[in-house]
């Protein structure tokens, strides 16, 4: 069931931060933007990172879902396409730092989700540890990497883009993030 609180809470702060670079955003800015009181934003969220990171959980979510993904392939394409159509939001949510930070939780909760994943195609099995430190690193390239194709350091198209990590995708995990019959 679709929220429409915090759903509104998010389409506020995701018009502030096309604007507006993530440390200038404040929790009253956001809840004016909503018109939502204080008590019903920290209902849904616990601050303003907490919102910003639940846009990257939707779009990750929305993505990965098999009828839009076939393939590690397909959710880099989706991923970097929305990226690049939405650079404004998506380098300005970079900006944020700390502990809390849009890339950290880029890296955590694509992990999670890798590991989600394998772990329903294996009945119920996560990664080997060899396979553990491959996703990691994995991981952790893709969110550098995404980063600077949002920001246009890389100028590469987003298919060219998910065909080149697919091909560096080592082969121990191409095949455990999705089942393909």
């Amino acid at each position: 069931m679709v929220n429409r609180t915090h759903n509104a809470i998010v389409n506020a702060f995701l018009m502030l931060i096309d604007e507006l670079d993530f440390n200038k955003i404040s929790v009253d800015m956001i809840m004016k933007k909503a018109t939502v009181s204080r008590s019903t934003f920290y209902r849904y969220f616990k601050d303003k990172y907490d919102v910003m990171n639940a846009t990257y959980k939707n779009l990750l979510d929305y993505y990965v879902a098999p009828e839009r993904s076939k393939s590690y392939r397909d959710l880099c394409y989706h991923l970097f396409k929305y990226g690049q159509e939405n650079l404004s939001i998506f380098k300005n949510a970079l900006n944020s730092t700390g502990f809390n930070s849009f890339s950290n939780f880029i890296y955590e909760y694509s992990y999670k989700t890798a590991l989600a994943i394998t772990r329903s195609n294996r009945n119920g099995e996560g990664f080997t540890p060899v396979e553990e430190l491959q996703v990691d690193v994995f991981c952790n390239g893709i969110c550098a990497v995404y980063k600077k194709i949002v920001s246009k350091s890389y100028s590469i198209d987003p298919m060219d883009a998910a065909e080149a990590l697919y091909e560096m995708m080592p082969e121990s995990l191409k095949h455990y993030w999705w089942k393909t019959a």
